[in-house]
This record gives C-alpha cells, sequence and structure tokens, in this order.
C-alpha cells in the first residue's frame, strides 16, 4: 500500500524477512570477501589473442590491435579482458530494494556466450557485488540435455578487486573446458549496495509535499555497469540485452527497451548464503516488468530505472517512435520545453545523417542527483534537472541554452556514439567530439536566434584553447588503461577540441561531403565499433568521389590534430611593396619549460588557412606540416593601406599573429567602423591579441589598445570573447593596487554597453540582446557601476520583502542581483539566499541562488559554505557540492579558503566524490586558477606530492593546475608592470 513515508511499505512478516535477508547478504559479503580477495588465479589454458590478466609471471601474447593497450604500469596486467569468450546476449532480472536502512540490489544474469578458443576459464567485470558460488553454472548449448560444466570448487570464483575481474576457472579434475566454436550460457545470482555514490546502480532522493523519496537509477559509462551485475564492460564487446526490473505496485520502471508485459513477483529466500532467488509470480504488491530485447549495444549504455515519475507524452507526428518526459511530479510541469523540442531534434538528426532512428521509443528522464550532465543511454537518456526542466517564469534565457544544447547533444549520440561506438576509449572524442559539434546543429534547428552557430566561437574553440595551450595538456585520441584514466579524458580536449576540428573537417570538406561522408560511415559500421580511421577512410573516399581538392588524405591531415596535443599559432608577415605575404607555424604555448625541449614530438600541422581583405572575395591555402623553418609565401593582391584577416569566421582551430603594421590598420577599423569585419573575427581578434600578449607573443599596448573599440561593439559574441580574455587579467590583478585603475578601465568600455541594453528587459528582444544584457549587468556590477549596483541592492530588497513574488527579478539577471546584494550586504542576505534555495522547487533556480550565495566578502559565510558542501543535511545535493566549493574559490577571498578545506579534508572529499566523472578534478583546477606567487605555486607542488596517492584519477588536472599556476606567476613577473604602465596612460 501507499504510505505518506516515501517509497512503499510491506507487512511485518515480509519487513522480517527482508531484515533477514539484508543481513544475511552483509554476512554473505564479509564471507566472501574474506575468502576470495587475495587468492590468486591460474593462468587461462591459452592466453589468446589479448594478455591474461593472471600474475606478472604469466606470459603475454597481443594481437596488433590490442597492443598499444597492453600494460597498467609496473603491476604487468592488462587491464582488457580477454577474448576467449565473448557475449552474444545478456538476461538481467534486477530488483532494487528501495527500503530506508535496506538498500540493495538483488540480481540474477544469465550471458549466451561464444566461445573464440579453448579455455578453462571465464573472466569478465564485476565490482562491489557478491555472487554467490553455489549458484554460478555454466551450460553448453545446442545439446537437448545441456551439458553443465563444473565450477572449480577450490578458487574455482575469483575477485580480482584492483582489476576488478571476476574469474570463474572450470574444474581440472573434470578437465572441462569451453571449446572453440561451441557455445555456453553463463548465470549466477548476487547482491550488491544500492549506494548514493551516482555510479552503476545507485539510489536518488527527493521530496515530495515535504516526504523523502528513493529512486534507483543507472549510470554505467564509462566502466561501472559491473557494479549493477557482472558483465564484459567494454566498449567494443556488445550484445543483445534483455531486461526485468522489480518493482513496487506504486512505481515505474524504465529500460532501454519498451516494456513488454508485466508479472507478479515471488521471493523465496536461498538459506545457505541467505541471498534472494526471484521468481516471476506470486508477491502481492511487488511486479517483475519485462522488457523487449534490445539491439546490439554497449554495457556504458545500458540503463535501468525504479521511481515514482510523471510521464509526459510529446506529439511526434508521423513518427515512428514515441517520445516521452518524466521528471517528479512535482516539477513536471517544467517538462513542457523539452517535450517541444527533443522530437524537432531527434528528427532532423534523422534527416541530417539519413539513418531512421533505430529504437521505438526515446525516454528522457530528469534525475534530482546525478554527477554528469547528461548521460545518452539507448532509448533512455539520463538528465540533472538542470539539463533537462526549463520554467518560463524561474528559469533564465541561459538555462532554457543549457536544456536545448544538452538535449541536441544526447540525441546525436544515439547515432554518432550508440549505433556507432568507439573501439575502445582512446576514440572517446570520435562520440563525445562529434556529438559536442553536431548539438549546434541541432540546437540552431530548433532555437535559430540564439545563432548558435556564431557562439560555438566563444563556447568551445577558444574556450577550450586555454587549456590546449599548457604543455599538459593532451593528445585528443589518446592511449588509456586503468579506468581513472579513461575517467580523466571526459575533459574539454575530448569534447570542446574535438567539436571544434570536426568543425574545421566539414569546413574544408564541404557541407556536402562531410554529411554523406558521415552517413557512409555510420551504415557501414551500424552496431559495431570503430576507430577513428574508418571516418578518415570514410570521408577520403567521399571527398575523391565529389572531387574536392585536398593536399593529401583526410587521414594524414587529421592525424596532425589528433595525435599531437595542442595547436598553432600562425605568423604573418606581409611585404607591403610586392602584395606578398609570408606564412610559418609554431605549437602556441603560454609558457615554454625544459619540458618542452625534451619533447621529441614535432608540432607541425596541416593548416587549413583563409584570408580576406573585405569578407567578400575569400582565398585559401594549406600550410603543410613540414620543416619549421620554411616558410609558406603568398601572393594577395591587397593594398599596403588595407588590413589583411586570416582565418575567415576562425573555422581553424589555430591562432594568428600578424606584424605590428597589419595589427595597427585591424585596430583603425575597429575604431572607425568595426561591422566591416564580421562579428565572428571580431571575437577571434579579441580572443588571439589578448592571448598572444598573455604568452608574450604580442605586446599588451597593441592587445589593449584593441579592446578601446568595444564602447562601440553591441554584437554578443564579441563581447563573450573579450570579457572571457579580460578576466584572466582581472583575476591577476584582483589582489594588487593597480587593480582599482584596471577596474576604470572595465567600467570605461562596458558602460556606454550597459547604458545601451539597460538594466530591465525589453518586451519582444531577441534571446542575444538578453544573453548581452546578462553579461553587461554583470560585468558593470562587479566593475563598480554604482547605478548597477544600486539598482540590484533595491531589486534584491523588494523581494525580501516579499519572497513569493516571481515577478520582482528577471531570472535573467536574478544571478547578478543576488551575487551583489550578497557582495553589498551582510549575513541576512546570504541568509535569505538558502531560504530561497532550500525552498525552490526549480533545480535551474537553486543553482543560480547557490552560486551567487558564493559572492560574499564576509569569510565566516565562505567558511559556512565549504562545511555545508560536506554536510548531507545541509541540503546542499552530493552532486552540487563540488560545484560549491568551486564557486567560493573563484571568490578572491574565497580561493585560500577552499584550498585549505580541501587539504584539511581531502580524505572525507575523496569519500564523497568517487563517482567516475571525477569532480575532484574540478575543484582543484577552481581552487587553483587563480594561484600567482611563488607560495601558492610551491604549496600546490607539495599538495600533489602528498596527497599523490589520492589523486588517482585527477593527476592530469593536478598538473594541468600547476602548469597554470606557473603561468600565472610568469604572467605576474614579464606582464603585470606592462598592463599597470599602459592604464596610468590612458587614465
Amino acid at each position: 500500500m501507499k504510505t505518506t513515508s516515501g517509497g512503499y511499505v510491506v507487512s511485518k512478516c515480509r519487513a522480517l524477512l527482508l531484515l533477514i535477508v539484508f543481513i544475511g547478504s552483509l554476512i554473505a559479503v564479509g564471507v566472501l570477501v574474506y575468502f576470495l580477495a587475495d587468492r590468486p588465479y591460474p593462468a587461462a589454458a591459452t592466453n589468446g589473442a589479448t594478455a591474461s590478466a593472471s600474475s606478472s609471471s604469466s606470459s603475454t601474447t597481443t594481437n596488433k590491435k590490442d597492443q598499444h593497450h597492453e600494460m597498467n604500469g609496473s603491476n604487468n596486467k592488462n587491464v582488457r579482458l580477454p577474448r576467449a569468450v565473448l557475449p552474444v546476449r545478456y538476461d538481467v532480472r534486477l530488483f532494487p530494494v528501495l527500503e530506508k536502512g535496506n538498500f540493495s540490489i538483488l540480481g540474477q544474469v544469465s550471458i549466451d556466450l561464444e566461445c573464440q578458443m579453448e579455455t578453462d576459464r571465464i573472466v569478465l567485470h564485476s565490482a562491489d557485488i557478491v555472487v554467490d558460488p553455489k549458484s554460478v553454472k555454466v551450460i553448453e548449448q545446442g545439446k537437448s540435455s545441456g551439458k553443465t560444466l563444473m565450477v572449480a570448487s577450490d578458487g574455482g570464483i575469483h575477485y580480482d578487486i584492483e582489476m576488478e575481474f571476476l574469474v570463474i576457472r572450470l574444474c581440472p579434475k573434470h578437465k572441462d573446458k569451453l571449446v572453440k566454436g561451441a557455445n555456453y550460457t553463463l548465470s549466477m545470482n548476487y547482491v550488491g549496495n544500492l549506494t548514493d555514490q551516482l555510479r552503476g546502480l545507485y539510489r536518488s532522493t527527493y521530496k515530495e509535499d515535504g516526504v523523502e523519496k528513493y529512486m534507483a537509477v543507472s549510470q554505467m559509462e564509462p566502466t561501472d555497469a559491473r557494479r549493477a551485475f557482472p558483465c564484459f564492460d567494454e566498449p567494443n564487446m556488445k550484445a543483445i540485452f534483455s531486461v526485468t526490473l522489480g518493482r513496487h505496485r506504486d512505481m515505474t520502471a524504465l529500460s532501454n527497451m519498451p516494456l513488454i508485459n508485466t508479472t507478479q513477483m515471488q521471493v523465496t529466500l536461498l538459506h545457505h548464503l541467505n541471498l534472494f532467488i526471484l521468481h516471476p509470480e506470486g508477491m502481492d504488491g511487488f511486479y517483475w516488468d519485462h522488457f523487449a530485447p534490445s539491439v546490439p549495444m554497449s554495457t556504458y549504455l545500458v540503463a535501468f530505472i525504479v521511481a515514482n515519475f510523471t510521464q509526459v507524452e510529446a506529439d511526434v507526428g508521423n513518427a515512428t517512435w514515441k517520445f516521452n518526459i518524466y521528471a517528479r511530479p512535482s516539477a513536471s510541469n517544467q517538462a513542457q520545453y523539452a517535450r517541444e523540442i527533443g522530437p524537432k531534434i531527434q528528427a532532423f538528426f534523422e534527416d541530417y545523417f539519413q539513418i531512421p532512428f533505430p529504437l521505438p521509443k526515446q525516454d528522457m528522464i530528469a534525475i534530482p542527483d546525478f554527477a554528469a550532465g547528461a548521460m545518452e543511454n539507448w532509448g533512455l537518456i539520463t538528465y540533472r534537472e538542470t539539463a533537462l526542466l526549463y520554467d518560463e517564469k524561474k528559469s533564465s534565457v541561459n538555462n532554457k541554452e543549457r536544456v536545448c544544447e544538452v538535449i541536441a547533444h544526447e540525441l546525436a549520440h544515439q547515432w554518432f556514439g550508440n549505433l556507432v561506438t568507439m573501439d575502445w576509449w582512446t576514440d572517446l572524442w570520435l562520440n563525445e567530439g562529434f556529438a559536442s559539434y553536431a548539438e549546434y546543429l541541432g540546437s540552431e534547428h530548433v532555437e535559430p536566434g540564439l545563432k548558435w552557430l556564431q557562439q560555438f566561437v566563444t563556447r568551445d574553440l577558444q574556450d577550450v584553447m586555454s587549456l590546449d595551450a599548457l604543455e599538459s595538456s593532451h593528445p585528443i585520441s589518446v592511449v588509456v588503461h586503468h579506468p581513472n584514466e579513461i575517467n580523466e579524458i571526459f575533459d574539454r580536449i575530448s569534447y570542446g577540441k574535438g567539436a571544434t576540428i570536426i568543425r574545421m573537417l566539414a569546413a574544408f570538406l564541404g557541407e556536402k561531403t562531410f554529411r554523406q561522408g558521415l552517413t557512409n560511415y555510420l551504415k557501414s559500421r551500424q552496431y559495431g565499433n570503430a576507430v577513428q580511421d574508418d571516418l578518415w577512410d570514410a570521408l577520403t573516399k567521399q571527398a575523391k568521389a565529389n572531387k574536392v581538392p585536398l593536399p593529401t588524405g583526410v587521414k594524414q591531415i587529421m592525424d596532425t590534430w589528433t595525435l599531437k596535443m595542442g595547436f598553432p599559432v600562425v605568423m604573418v608577415t606581409r611585404d607591403y611593396d610586392n602584395s606578398s605575404v609570408f606564412l610559418s607555424q609554431e605549437r602556441f604555448l603560454m609558457q615554454r619549460s625544459n619540458a618542452s625541449s625534451q619533447d621529441k614530438t614535432v608540432y607541425l600541422w596541416w593548416v587549413p588557412l583563409t584570408y580576406t581583405t573585405d569578407f567578400q572575395t575569400i582565398g585559401s591555402t594549406w600550410l603543410a606540416d613540414g620543416q619549421t623553418s620554411k616558410k609558406h609565401e603568398l601572393s594577395i593582391p591587397a593594398d599596403k593601406n588595407q588590413w589583411l584577416i586570416f582565418n575567415v569566421d576562425q573555422m581553424g582551430y589555430y591562432r594568428i599573429n600578424y606584424d605590428s603594421q597589419n595589427w595597427q590598420m585591424i585596430g583603425q577599423q575597429l575604431m572607425t567602423n568595426h561591422t566591416a569585419i564580421s562579428a565572428i573575427n571580431r571575437a577571434q581578434i579579441m580572443d588571439d591579441s589578448l592571448n598572444l600578449a598573455e604568452a608574450g607573443q604580442l605586446d599588451y599596448e597593441t592587445a589593449l589598445n584593441l579592446t578601446r573599440y568595444l564602447e562601440h561593439e553591441t554584437d554578443y559574441v564579441p563581447w563573450d570573447s573579450a570579457l572571457s580574455s579580460l578576466g584572466y587579467i582581472s583575476s591577476m590583478m584582483s589582489r594588487t593596487s593597480a587593480y582599482g585603475l584596471l577596474k576604470k578601465h572595465f567600467r570605461t568600455i562596458i558602460t556606454p554597453l550597459y547604458n545601451l541594453v539597460g538594466f530591465d528587459q525589453k518586451v519582444g528582444e531577441d534571446l542575444l540582446t538578453t544573453k548581452l544584457r546578462i553579461n553587461a549587468v554583470s560585468w558593470a556590477c562587479s566593475m563598480g557601476n554604482k547605478d548597477c549596483i544600486s539598482r540590484s541592492v533595491n531589486s534584491y530588497a523588494q523581494w525580501m520583502a516579499d519572497p513569493e513574488n516571481i515577478d520582482l527579478i528577471s531570472p535573467n539577471l536574478k544571478g547578478t542581483v543576488t551575487c551583489t546584494a550578497i557582495r553589498e550586504g551582510d549575513e541576512i542576505e546570504w541568509e535569505f539566499a538558502l531560504n530561497r534555495y532550500l525552498a525552490s522547487n526549480v533545480a535551474s533556480e537553486q543553482a543560480v541562488l547557490l552560486s551567487s550565495m558564493s559572492c560574499s566578502e564576509k569569510p565566516w559565510i565562505l567558511a559556512k559554505m565549504l562545511e555545508m558542501s560536506l554536510n548531507s543535511t545541509s541540503g546542499i545535493r552530493k552532486q552540487d557540492a563540488a560545484r560549491v566549493i568551486s564557486q567560493v574559490a573563484y571568490n578572491s577571498l574565497g580561493r585560500y579558503m577552499s584550498f585549505n578545506f580541501i587539504r584539511n579534508n581531502f580524505d572525507e572529499l575523496r569519500k564523497v566524490f568517487p563517482s567516475t566523472f571525477s569532480s575532484m578534478s574540478g575543484i582543484i583546477k577552481a581552487v587553483a586558477s587563480s594561484f600567482n606567487t611563488e607560495l601558492e605555486l610551491k604549496e600546490l607542488m607539495q599538495f600533489r606530492v602528498e596527497k599523490s596517492v589520492g589523486l588517482s584519477g585527477a593527476e592530469r588536472a593536478t598538473q594541468q593546475s600547476i602548469d597554470r599556476a606557473k603561468n600565472n606567476l610568469n604572467w605576474m613577473r614579464q606582464n603585470y608592470h606592462k598592463v599597470v604602465d599602459w592604464l596610468q596612460r590612458i587614465y
């Protein structure tokens, strides 16, 4: 029966049974771990195509394809599974027990296997799961009776905790072996814990009408399906999945495929291990939901949901599939925007790829506790609430933009990633880079007013350049071994740089060739796996068919962008008397160290160059990945008094540095009539010049003089680019005596824009104007504009006096208004924001309030926020804890408080953030982002040494943070006084 305590209740008798089972399961876990954890398992009868995961003394052989994944450090273990057997089909039966005090997973799995080579063992993945050893059965298929192979009684089942392997060895006495070419079924019962760790199959908690509720939800990517059921948890071991989920009658179960039927549940106790045996009939109030078999797919795309959520059905017109949104009942009214755009974007991608969506339904669900932004599970996409739900009265245009882009990103994955999957995590960028590019196409289709194709330049291209300009960057295609290394590459390089080079590729191939090549690639590899060379091959063939003029093959061009880290700066030097232009390239680095001289990689690229003198006629050429000393000479018929701009609309992933005369002419054009240069190239000029100055490749006088034109700029994208680059200078100087002068310069250039767009939103204005106002008001207030500060403080005071009046402050300015009022106010303003945060039912509003609360300039308030981030009763969700610490760190006053906090609470933080998408990386980057003194650098390096063991999964982020701190320190030494001198001359 239904109760007011959340979830469901059972009778006293059944409750006692559940308690006995739970206690017994815990005992079983202890017994199995004690007896099995450290026992070595023998080598396989044959190693086969990949190295075994046996002891370091075992001989290993690998085929050429797997060789570069072979070893994991000094322990001489291969993290890849042997290929002696391959999965064909899974039958997974799961019952997530959602009883407080007894959160557990009770399951059965049956796996049909094909034997590729003779072996006496089966190796698969399992983590945080205890298998009932007496339930493990291996049965040969194809015989009338089904021969059962005996599992060894001594060491027949072994857990390799480090490798997350479950090894099942057949009995040597019976001389049982799996025979090449034969088929078998492996089955077992198991128990696991339904934790709150946001990975595998876990529980999420929320409230409805003040009552605590629980749900079960999965997050398998990259390597956590093994925490939900024993499986072959690698992307190229695809199989068909038949899923059965147990639930209470008041709840709904969802999986990748549609529900086909429901039966009653019966639970019987297996006495010798106190585990459940699950039967499909007989238990009142509890049911099994049986789902249709899936198409062949990878384990990381399998999805399970058991929840009491509301379904919102979308209108799909004549589509062959259904489309539904699921959300908490009290938040279901926020699903309308996703309901509107979701089917349109999916239909767009069907047309774009020329391949129908292969499943009969698409479900999207908003999860209260979710580590990532969203996950592309085939047919059941999971989202953070902020990435799927939108409230017209309480969510901003930035929130709408976020929902649109994430939906488009995940739907693009249904083809690029799900239908065709990377062969191994080395090519993760094939999934994420393409989806990050395609999200702009899908978003442009449904929200053209946001000019997504313009915004790409600032949101992805320029953003990722700041990371890729570090020596500790990494190639897009990066060899990975241990699961922690896999987690590390879910970063801006795989996503943003991947998207950027695909955009560049589409530009030099042409849209028609690019699209047809993609379609050919997807059709030829559908339901299978691919490496990046498969994509290059398909595009090369289509380029030849369409007679696209290329200097060499697509692979040769793109390998220079995917196999090397970094990107070039192209130096443009003009001979103004004879219209000659000399071009050369070198790797762009913010700072070079001794390590760079030891790197033997030749950092030269195939660079597609475009150029113009009027944005009417556009020329093109290529820089080859030849010798550094070789300069490319180009003849361009341009008047010597006419500027020349390269990288038209910044379609290429590189910076441009001109000679001083050309920079001067560009500056003059910007001051007299900036619209003669395209909006995207104005954004490029801001970003290139300020970053070249930061790296010491352009004098700061030239770069800062260019910013003076911004007094006349009214377009969003150039402003977005300029403010991002100027934000770096602000962060470096915020604790110096010259910060007042810098703020004066910022007020000078931002005030005309602030006066133009105004503080109040206007009826009917376009979305980019609204975004422009958000930036203008935010910067005006933070830089001391008195009108902006006064209006923000007054607006907030009115809201405090009338908390339920949602019309007092536009949701687009709520962040700036709240931040400003808290910064200018005291504890009472902060407490009000906290109370509104706790009372809000809109996740996007909560996110804005939580960020704004970190604007306080009262140390005790910031300390309170930090403590709340680790307090499970504070109202701050685990998924948001890292964000709180990071936001406090971005506060000039709070950055060292945050650093002390993570040092003092490091062990506790590691417990809070064990999830696959490492929150620790983001925290470390935020804390160290503006470190710029020798002492701060020294303490950061000491932190890495002292916490080296606990930084597993965040090593690369820590090294990148150290590199940034070194760059910052170098900037202070070389550029601080140059900027101050310029400011003193101007003001």
